[in-house]
């Protein structure tokens, strides 16, 4: 199985984005993974994943302290199945989710 960055250890703030091209048209898949801190604590804080603007994952954690850097669950998305440029964004889930220039992102193309 080969793998490409498309985020390899990025710091925030949220939101980052950034283009891609996925290298085969036979199905892959996109691991993404992060970390940050809330406010408002007990909450749950997390990141929305979004390719080319339009919502395919939220990845979570429950939070019990304001101000405590935590990783999200990593997930799995499938890949667009075409050989496009598309837009890969991650952008906070709710207000008491931060992703500061203290937090950091990682996202690669399995296939």
């Amino acid at each position: 199985m080969a793998m490409v960055p498309i985020f390899n250890n990025q710091t925030g703030p949220l939101p980052v984005k950034t283009t891609f091209k996925s290298p085969t048209d036979a199905g892959a898949t996109i691991t993404i993974s992060g970390s940050l801190r809330s406010t408002g604590a007990p909450t749950l804080i997390g990141f929305k994943v979004l390719i080319d603007g339009k919502q395919q994952s939220v990845s979570h954690i429950w939070s019990n302290a304001d101000d405590v850097h935590r990783a999200t669950v990593p997930i799995n998305i499938p890949a667009p199945k075409d050989f496009n440029p598309h837009t890969l964004t991650l952008e906070p889930l709710n207000s008491n989710s931060i992703g500061d220039q203290n937090d950091y992102f990682t996202a690669i193309l399995d296939y």
